[in-house]
């Protein structure tokens, strides 16, 4: 067999049709397919359409850069023999100056080849170069099977940064490993595997490294048996400073409002309030307070086991309805719920979302507990508490859950309060109930849960898409024995406090509880403080300042 100019992979007809006029029927590429061989032109005895297969083979004696999830792995096998059989050395060299920087004619896709890089080797000695991939991201798309087993990259970065290997476009499983040869012996010993992952047949997994430190690294690919295409993307960003422990650290409100407002100086530093409110002083809350912003005119959801609204440091902050008139039985405003006046309760489908149980109310209290003298003040004092009951101790589930948050997203809640989840709670119904909340302008808070876990429960897994998790601290800043952390995967992820917190409960009382759950109100009442200061963000621009000037110093991990 010829060697050839081209790399391609063809399983369409209509891709077979570009190739042929991109590089003419010159003899310059070799098409197969299931049944057949054929040079430059379709043959004359037609395709097998059934089997439609097509590859071309490279000067370098390796298979195409592309091979397409369809091709047959006997053919391709047959293919890379041959030509590994009749090129000589002289010949293996890279065809890759033969074919144009950009998009690839066939796939549409910016490869490999297209970037002037050597066919991928089989140990890290003869790894294809990448280059410094500061800031940047490449899509790598190859196979790898018998004959060919394994596939090695090498890149550098220069700076911090945070690293995520995506491999996905499987055939079967395919395994991935990041490395670092410490000892520059050519080999990946075991101490030098920073993290390897495989994946299940059409599956994408990643691997996320963070705080990656500057030098060289190798990406390796491989196969567990037979041939298996792959897209693999590696993208390097600035590190940010991501903990996979507390994710950005502990949330800020001076420092959030002032980012708000643009201005490079925070609110002057008041005493803290101490005692029951010292949770409060730890987000620097009363700072902000100072400031004049306290919540006014921002409602907040608390989508939970009710909220006591009679309860004496709560009943002035409790939302109104103000399209809904009282006790008429009639659903005045058409949103569905009749006399919906403080909100509604799902578990029990009636307007009353009292609660019994007493968590709801406890989150409440956190969020916006009046600024009266009593117990304890709210993060967001003079912000609006919106009940929205869906658990109680007998009943709740997935359903009355999304149907709470979907009803505080329609009702005008500006931010959401999640303090639930569970990592066996991965949920589309909840999951698309958070994203439409956040289409409609609603921050989703959510607390990371209490598994001791190396990743949030569901819903708050979901915030590197949708929402804020939240995982919880101690008066120290170590983080709680009981908070799942952050993970290897960046999301928006803060901590607050969340042991021995005091809160409102139901009947005028007050209780000490901990929990994520308790945590994740006092980001509520940060995210309201921030659109206080402007109400016209966005729920990803309210993540954005959260995240972005969280505090991680002095958290404990």
């Amino acid at each position: 067999m010829e060697s050839t100019l081209g790399i391609l992979a063809i399983d369409r007809e209509q891709q077979l049709t570009a190739a042929l006029t991109t590089f003419g029927n010159s003899g310059q590429l070799n098409f197969f397919t299931a049944s057949s061989q054929f040079s430059g032109s379709i043959p004359t005895h037609g395709l097998d359409t059934d089997n439609l297969t097509a590859i071309a083979i490279g000067e370098q004696g390796q298979i195409a850069d592309f091979v397409v999830t369809q091709s047959s792995e006997s053919l391709s096998y047959s293919a890379n023999n041959q030509v590994a059989s009749i090129t000589s050395p002289a010949q293996q060299k890279s065809n890759s100056d033969a074919i144009a920087v950009g998009t690839d004619p066939l796939t549409g896709t910016r490869t490999a080849n297209q970037l002037n890089l050597s066919d991928p080797g089989n140990s890290l000695a003869t790894a294809r170069n990448i280059g410094v991939v500061d800031n940047s991201s490449v899509n790598l798309s190859d196979f790898v099977g018998v004959g060919d087993t394994d596939d090695y990259y090498s890149f550098t970065v220069s700076s911090n940064s945070n690293l995520s290997l995506r491999l996905d476009g499987l055939s079967a499983n395919v395994g991935i490993e990041l490395i670092e040869d410490k000892n520059r012996n050519g080999w990946a010993e075991p101490d030098e595997i920073i993290d390897r992952i495989s994946t299940l047949v059409s599956t994408s997994r990643e691997i996320n490294f963070f705080n990656l430190t500057p030098g060289n690294y190798y990406v390796g690919v491989y196969s567990y048996s037979g041939y298996k295409n792959y897209n693999l993307e590696l993208t390097a960003t600035p590190a940010t400073g991501f903990s996979s422990n507390y994710g950005y650290g502990l949330v800020d409100a001076n420092a959030a409002v002032a980012r708000t407002f643009n201005s490079p100086v925070k609110f002057p530093e008041v005493p803290n309030l101490g005692g029951n409110d010292w949770a409060r002083d730890m987000v620097n809350a009363p700072e902000v307070w100072q400031g004049g912003i306290t919540g006014n005119g921002i409602v907040v959801a608390v989508v939970d086991s009710g909220v006591d609204y009679t309860h004496l440091d709560l009943d002035a902050n409790i939302w109104q309805n103000a399209d809904e008139i009282p006790n008429n039985q009639i659903d005045d405003d058409r949103n569905g719920y009749i006399d919906d006046i403080r909100g509604w309760d799902f578990v029990w489908n009636d307007n009353n979302p009292m609660d019994w149980d007493g968590h709801g109310t406890h989150v409440a209290g956190a969020i916006a507990a009046e600024r009266n003298g009593f117990h304890i003040t709210g993060v967001a004092p003079n912000a609006k508490i919106m009940p929205v009951k869906v658990w109680d101790s007998y009943n709740g589930n997935i359903n009355s859950i999304a149907e709470g948050i979907r009803y505080a997203a329609n009702n005008g809640a500006n931010v959401i309060n999640l303090s639930l989840g569970d990592y066996r709670l991965s949920s589309k119904v909840i999951e698309d109930a958070v994203q439409y909340a956040n289409s409609k302008g609603s921050v989703v808070v959510m607390s990371a849960g209490n598994d001791y876990s190396s990743q949030p429960d569901y819903p708050a897994r979901n915030a590197d898409r949708f929402g804020i998790a939240v995982g919880g601290i101690d008066q120290n800043g170590r983080v709680a024995y009981f908070s799942n952390y952050a993970g290897s995967k960046p999301l928006d992820y803060v901590v607050a406090p969340g042991v021995d917190i005091l809160s409102t409960t139901p009947n005028n009382t007050y209780k000490t509880y901990e929990g994520t759950s308790m945590a994740a109100p006092h980001v509520a009442g940060v995210a309201a403080l921030v659109l206080n200061a402007n109400p016209n963000l966005t729920p990803a621009q309210v993540e954005q300042i959260l995240t972005s000037t969280a505090n991680p110093n002095g958290i404990i991990a």
